[in-house]
Order: structure tokens, then sequence, then C-alpha cells
């Protein structure tokens, strides 16, 4: 499947059949700009579900998507128009501008770490985020990325931590390309995700690690050269946990 074919699925996922669907899955797992679209697609879907109660939208939020779409959507003299229920029209602006934040190569929301944090969050607890390529499957992951990212990374040295590394893929955070690192620590899956530090507009010094405050999950950021580490991790949990 191509980016017009999954196109054409999304479009019409229900009354396709499951083979088709696999399909789709399939091209979004190697193709990150249908993944956005995908993630886009699902966050409309959740915001006018949300809709259907009485919701506050983030100020300035639904002035911007209309300043925004205004243009384009204001109908011709004479044609059919229709009004959009009030209790919709929060989740309308709210999906307008999510979607306009995904395509808008402007736009950078990468500017706390809580942002950085949340975006790194969302793709470790994905459960359709499998790996591209296993670890032993190629003989340079640093070259498989820059194929596919146009920029280069280094492999972390986990020693002191014992992680062993077990695959990689794209993916994306926030709207900018990232390297997705899979570990396994103690049988419990870690992620790591690697941006050029270009892309995020906070002064990091290069000789600390962040921590940013996640209850469930240890989440560390950190520069490494002309890069940005961000890995993720659960937290343990159980009766020794809280000892």
């Amino acid at each position: 499947m191509d980016c017009k074919g999954f196109k054409s699925w999304l479009l019409a996922r229900d009354d396709c059949d499951e083979r088709t669907a696999l399909r789709a899955h399939d091209h979004r797992a190697n193709c990150p700009g249908c993944d956005r679209l995908y993630s886009a697609d699902e966050a409309l879907e959740r915001a006018f579900a949300d809709g259907i109660h009485p919701a506050d939208v983030p100020g300035g939020m639904a002035r911007r998507a209309r300043a925004r779409t205004e243009a384009k959507t204001r109908p011709d003299a004479g044609s059919w128009t229709v009004g959009w229920p009030k209790a919709l029209a929060p989740a309308l602006a709210l999906g307008v501008a999510l979607v306009f934040m995904v395509w808008n190569p402007w736009a950078n929301p990468l500017i706390t770490l809580d942002a950085i944090g949340s975006y790194a969050l969302a793709n470790h607890n994905r459960n359709d985020m499998t790996m591209a390529f296993k670890a032993g499957e190629i003989p340079d992951p640093p070259d498989w990325f820059y194929q596919r990212l146009n920029f280069r990374i280094a492999m972390p040295d986990f020693s002191h931590r014992q992680l062993k590394f077990l695959g990689g893929r794209e993916c994306t955070i926030g709207p900018k390309k990232a390297a997705y690192l899979f570990y396994d620590g103690n049988g419990e899956h870690v992620s790591v995700f690697i941006i050029p530090a270009r892309q995020i507009k906070i002064p990091l010094q290069a000789d600390r690690r962040y921590t940013i405050d996640a209850p469930r999950h240890h989440v560390e950021l950190w520069k490494m050269d002309a890069m940005v580490c961000i890995l993720v991790q659960d937290r343990p949990t159980g009766p020794s946990s809280t000892a």
C-alpha cells in the first residue's frame, strides 16, 4: 500500500476488510507522514466524541482555528449551509487546530520539557509502535536512521544501566522526526528517542540530566553532542516499590 492508498483506507476504514487494515497498518509503521495523519485523525475523532459534552476550548484556539480556515470555508452565495451544533463547536475548533499543528511545517511545540516528555510518553505507551528492525539485522543502525531521517545519531552507552538494545524504528516527537530505540531493562520495555538538539528550543546543559515529572514513568532527557536523548521507562510497581 502506498500513501494514496492509505489515505483512501483512512476515509473508509470502517468498510474495509481486515486484510486491507493490516496493509494500512504496515504502511503506517514505515511512513512517518501517514502515521502523523492517522494520529491527527484519531485525535479529531476523540475531539468530536468529547464535544458531545460541554467543554472549554483553550484560550484563543477556536479564534485562531476560525481565522485560518474562514477564507477557505466561507460558502459561496446561494450555496447550502447548515449550522454546527453548539456542543460540537469546541471539538471542531480543537480538531482543526490539531490537524494544523501536525501539518504546519513551522509549528514547533518543543519549547518545554513537559511537552517533550508528553510526546515521548505517548509513543512509549502506544501498542502499535513495533520495531522496523531488530538488533543484529542491520550492521549499522546509525546509518539506517540517516538514510531515513537525514541526520546521524550516536548509540547511547547504557552499559552502566544494563539495558539490552532490541531494535529501532522511525517516529516523531511532536512534529519533528526522531529515532526510536527499543531496549530491554530486566524484562521491562525501555524507550529511547533521539532528535537533533536544534529542534528543541530549550537551552540544555551538556553535563546535566533532566528529569520530567511523570508519576508512573521515569522520564529522563539529556544532551549528547548535537543530539538530545529522551529515555522513558515504567516505574516499578508492587509492594517492593513502596517500601
